[in-house]
């Protein structure tokens, strides 16, 4: 129902429209800039929006042109994905963050599915993928074994050819027919033959890190998810993680296996194999590596050697450095057992010499590579400094617009550069400082072996690491050539010389044994040519004096005659007019002796002759009248010495004990009759008194030197001290139990 309403009313004033809730603007609380125009204009906000797409549209496109990963997320987490262009100082301490690599797997595997087709990818594909790094991390040991055999005998020495050749004869599957066989989940191609070894097989089995107990994420990454075109990361780009897998293989021999592989070796003709120190020696002089040469000469190889390839090929100036090649194993040999004896017998020795070394040339390349740093580092202030000016200078119109941009890629580039080399050189540095030479691994494959009588090729290869020949010098058998053997771990380790092994011991005596047989030998030689020349010389003087030569011989004869004759006459003309004048003969050294004994003066000289005469005859007198004293038989040992010797408990013979017993006998009885007589003698009652004074005397003297030497300290005398003072104590008490069972009886 409508109201009326009266005329004479006015109408009610109405409230002020209120604003619409508009949406919130993350810049809405920010004023004085894009913000508030946008707020305050409904066309300023709709610029924005179209800004906004346009940005994302532009900002897409490019990626697709440049053939760079598009994600399907929002523009602004795709910009996140720009941290992967930070420093890559960044990069260690995002990487440390993720500590699970399985956490890793799940973000590399993520990444890999946006960058494929729209398309929903196969569920039997993923489920494969999961069940295959399943199945790797557990250890199969039956193809475990295959693998340490592959390592091994690349370490051996076989080529993998060969390798592979063993195989498919020993019928031993390959591994995918391995896994087809256990129930694991098989990625690889259709294949006809299960026993089908490849080269590719074994060089990719050999390639791998993962033997090792290494796991690496990363390897490849997808550059265009059209064409599904991948490439390989580079090695700081990828994911490792240590001991999350079972190791098959230690990491000393996987890294042999790696240098062995980077060696190119190529076999002599008519051998399947190259020669095993192929890839170890190098020039000395312009760094090359020494190649191996050998002829066949029917049937048999001679000059089997080693040249420098540069010599060889003419690319550079260098010498031949040629070494044979039974002398270099014989080298090599020879440094591998002593070092290794040294090791066994002096291993605490060797430990602080090598730690010595290494201390030593870090210190030096610490110091070299710290100098190199300050010097960059105070050029890229400099660069800093320069580009600054660069810029202030082209702002005010100084420098032209042309003139900067080209002085500002120099600086730019050549500030980059030295950014790398500053960072090359920082991390040298750090390692220098964690890294020391590995003498516990040395010496544990020191104590791996028991052998080393003869050169193996695992032993060559794993204590080997180069060896640096020089360019001999001398010719025939005075020729010399140093060679400087750098051993794994610990470098160009040099044994003190005044060290001689068992080993060398045993070849110089090997070597001394040869070199006296061939001297034995030339000389039977020698003599059976003097003994035949002198048996021609008796037949041809017999033939002359019977008159049976020819008269060619005869002229023959003669005409040799004379030549000697000529020939003497002239030496012996050349040797008097070469030599000096004779001085006058000098005096006899009677001569001299009578002189000076009558008193005449004698030079200098010819007295010296005459003293140096005299000392040489008292010497040869001396040494005759020892040799002479040596030669009587030994005089009898005194009765004084006897005594002592038996105090000393010096064992005595029978007859030396029957002497001094025989003098104690006749001491005590001569002391017995002198008592006797002393009772009616007063003479011998004097001599008596004076024996007792001196005896007690005498052991009063020597209970006192007992008694000093006790005092100071001497074992032995207070031993002697003790046993006394025990012997009175005991005659004490033996002299108070006699005289009381005297007085109670």
């Amino acid at each position: 129902m409508d109201r009326e309403t009266k005329p004479s009313q006015t109408p009610r004033p109405q409230p002020p429209r209120q604003p619409r809730a508009r949406i919130p603007l993350p810049f809405e609380k920010r004023p004085f800039d894009a913000g508030s125009w946008a707020y305050e204009h409904r066309v300023g906000l709709c610029c924005m929006v179209i800004a906004y797409l346009a940005f994302g549209i532009v900002f897409v496109s490019a990626k697709i042109v440049l053939q760079q990963r598009v994600t399907y997320n929002t523009i602004y987490m795709d910009l996140t994905d720009l941290q992967a262009a930070l420093p890559e100082e960044q990069e260690p301490e995002q990487r440390d963050e993720r500590s699970d690599y399985r956490d890793v797997r799940n973000l590399v595997s993520d990444e890999n599915g946006r960058n494929e087709s729209v398309g929903e990818r196969s569920a039997s594909s993923g489920n494969l993928s999961e069940a295959t790094e399943e199945f790797m991390e557990s250890l199969d040991e039956e193809a475990a074994a295959v693998v340490r055999r592959i390592f091994h005998s690349v370490v051996a020495g076989e080529s993998i050819a060969s390798i592979a050749r063993a195989l498919r004869a020993e019928k031993i599957p390959i591994p995918s027919e391995h896994w087809k066989r256990i129930g694991a989940p098989v990625r690889a191609a259709k294949y006809t033959d299960p026993y089908a070894w490849s080269t590719t097989t074994i060089s990719y089995i050999l390639k791998r890190p993962e033997y090792t107990g290494r796991k690496v994420l990363g390897k490849t990454v997808c550059e265009n998810y059209k064409t599904k075109s991948t490439r390989k990361t580079a090695p700081e780009e990828q994911y490792i993680f240590d001991g999350e897998i079972p190791a098959i293989v230690d990491e000393e021999t996987w890294n042999t296996v790696q240098r062995l592989m980077g060696t190119k070796r190529r076999a002599p003709k008519r051998q399947n194999t190259p020669n095993r120190l192929t890839g170890l020696l190098y020039c000395a002089d312009c760094g090359a590596k020494l190649t191996h040469r050998s002829s066949l000469v029917q049937g048999k190889y001679l000059d089997d050697a080693f040249v420098c390839s540069s010599y060889r090929q003419l690319t550079r100036d260098c010498t031949m450095h040629y070494i044979p090649t039974a002398k270099m194993e014989a080298a090599i040999l020879a440094a591998i057992q002593r070092v290794s004896w040294y090791v066994r017998h002096n291993e605490a020795e060797f430990i602080e010499r090598v730690r010595e070394a290494s201390d030593q040339h870090q210190e030096n390349a610490v110091k070299e590579y710290r100098q190199k740093v300050s010097k960059a580092q105070r050029r890229c202030k400099e660069l800093d400094g320069l580009v600054k000016k660069l810029y202030e200078g082209n702002a005010t119109g100084k420098i032209p617009d042309k003139h900067f941009t080209r002085l500002l890629a120099e600086y730019d580039e050549e500030q980059t550069g030295l950014e790398a080399a500053i960072s090359q050189w920082q991390e040298a540095i750090e390692s220098w400082n964690a890294d020391r030479l590995k003498t516990d691994k040395f010496i544990e494959l020191v104590n791996r072996y028991t052998d080393f009588s003869e050169l193996t090729t695992p032993m060559l290869n794993e204590f080997i690491e180069k060896v640096v020949v020089h360019e001999g010098e001398g010719r025939g058998n005075s020729r010399r050539q140093r060679i400087d053997i750098y051993l794994n771990f610990i470098g160009a380790f040099e044994v003190p010389a005044h060290i001689v092994t068992p080993m060398e011991a045993e070849e110089q005596r090997r070597q001394q044994e040869e070199q006296t047989a061939k001297e034995a030998h030339s000389q039977e030689l020698a003599k059976a040519r003097e003994e035949k020349r002198k048996a021609e010389k008796r037949e041809f003087t017999a033939r002359k004096k019977a008159g049976l030569l020819t008269p060619e011989e005869q002229a023959a004869d003669e005409a040799r005659l004379a030549h000697n004759r000529a020939w003497q006459k002239e030496w012996r003309e050349k040797r008097k007019a070469a030599e000096p004048p004779k001085s006058p003969k000098p005096k006899s050294l009677k001569e001299l002796a009578a002189l000076q004994k009558a008193g005449a003066d004698l030079t200098p000289e010819e007295a010296e002759r005459l003293a140096a005469y005299r000392e040489r005859k008292n010497r040869q007198h001396k040494a005759w009248y020892e040799r002479q004293k040596a030669a009587q038989p030994p005089k009898p040992r005194t009765l004084k010495e006897l005594a002592a010797a038996q105090v000393a408990g010096q064992p005595l013979t029978p007859e030396e004990a029957e002497r001094l017993e025989a003098s104690r006998s006749r001491k005590k009885n001569a002391y017995q009759e002198l008592k006797a007589q002393a009772e009616t003698d007063p003479a011998a009652a004097a001599e008596l008194a004076r024996r007792r004074a001196y005896h007690s005397e005498a052991t009063k003297k020597s209970r006192q030197k007992m008694y000093e030497e006790a005092a100071a300290g001497n074992p032995a005398a207070q031993a002697r001290y003790e046993n006394f003072l025990a012997a009175r104590r005991e005659n004490y008490h033996r002299k108070k139990h006699d005289e009381k069972g005297e007085q109670i009886a």
